[in-house]
């Protein structure tokens, strides 16, 4: 009887813990921390942070390969992007965005790139890193990122000289660059989408400024200008849509809908507009970074809802990007604040249900499948 006891017990024990084992997500969350040179994978059923990963200076801007095996990510202050492998959830290899310089602005030689051999470099982290080279922040900042309508290639654009890159990823080569004429004061290329076969920029004037900035058509093949049209002050992100793309102004509390052949069409969302998400078919979600809130933000009727981004009494602040649940139900949201949270929204239901601690000085987000 003793031994059978035992037995049941130590049955009992193996059934309990396997009932205790958390369930695993479909999905990871991956966030750019432009404060820790890494991105965070979190488990949304965990509710934690499970790994992060080193890819260089300064990351932002990301986006899902189409197959969505691969995640590229901006380093602005490596002058590069990363390519993050799903399945292994490492760096697969790096990529930079524009040559590393043989002199500085000023003519003279940049002697350790010979000496250390900086030009056989992938990125600029190599050398400029934490504990590294000095400057820790160099290069032509990339900031923007689109794939080509095939997908064999990437466009990034920058904002140090307006410059416009082509890579193709299967070499990993820079194919063809420019410096984009201004237009007006706006010299900064701040992003770039693609709709369709053309190519949609936001240029800026160096910041801060209030200036006019503008929106410019290109041809994807020949980079001819199609169109151009004004929009509101420092424009920040384009979401590509169907025919059309949509802008986020941050500096005049504006989202603009943009097509080359319409004027533009305003929308007024409170303080600083910055990341886009679409949440269904006409409707947007504005990450407005001053207000600590979202708009909702209805593209046909005009109408505009927003939320205050807060649970508990405790609100989170300065959301900067976001990005769609696979079923379509959530957005996680970026709080970039020095006590950074990746927020759930829930979009029916419009208000948060989670908030999963993250680094501060967080960026952009994407969702990716687990592998």
């Amino acid at each position: 009887m003793q031994i059978h006891a035992r037995a049941v017990l130590r049955l009992s024990g193996l059934m309990i813990a396997a009932c205790s084992v958390p369930p695993q997500a479909s999905h990871y969350v991956l966030v750019s921390q432009a404060g820790s040179s890494t991105v965070a994978v979190v488990d949304p059923v965990q509710g934690r942070t499970v790994k992060h990963i080193t890819v260089g200076g300064l990351p932002h801007r990301m986006i899902v390969g189409p197959n969505g095996d691969k995640v590229y990510v901006v380093l602005v202050g490596s002058q590069a992007v990363a390519e993050v492998d799903v399945r292994s959830l490492a760096v697969r290899r790096t990529f930079l965005t524009a040559p590393v310089p043989e002199r500085r602005p000023d003519g003279t030689v940049i002697q350790a790139h010979f000496e250390q051999d900086a030009f056989s470099q992938t990125s600029c982290f190599a050398c400029h890193n934490p504990g590294g080279a000095k400057p820790f922040i160099v290069g032509e900042r990339p900031v923007g990122i689109s794939f080509s309508s095939d997908f064999s290639k990437l466009f990034v654009s920058h904002i140090r000289q307006g410059r416009l890159s082509e890579i193709d990823l299967a070499s990993g080569m820079i194919v063809r660059a420019a410096n984009l004429p201004p237009s007006g004061s706006a010299n900064e290329a701040a992003d770039v989408a693609l709709v369709g076969s053309k190519l949609v920029l936001a240029l800026r004037p160096r910041q801060p400024s209030t200036e006019a900035s503008a929106v410019r058509w290109l041809d994807e093949q020949t980079w001819q200008t199609l169109a151009e049209a004004p929009t509101g002050s420092d424009p920040a992100f384009v979401l590509p849509l169907e025919e059309s793309a949509l802008v986020s102004n941050f500096e005049s509390n504006t989202l603009s809908l943009h097509a080359p052949d319409a004027s533009p069409k305003s929308f007024t969302v409170t303080p600083g507009p910055l990341g886009m998400l679409a949440v269904g078919k006409g409707k947007i979600l504005s990450l407005n970074y001053y207000s600590n809130a979202v708009s909702l933000v209805d593209l046909d009727s005009g109408q505009v809802q927003n939320f205050r981004l807060e649970l508990a009494n405790k609100v989170f602040v300065n959301p900067t990007h976001a990005a769609l649940s696979p079923d379509g139900k959530r957005a996680y949201i970026v709080s970039s604040s020095t006590e950074g949270h990746l927020v759930v929204f829930d979009l029916e239901r419009k208000q948060v249900t989670q908030a999963i601690p993250i680094d501060g000085l967080s960026f952009d987000v994407v969702v990716v499948r687990r592998q």
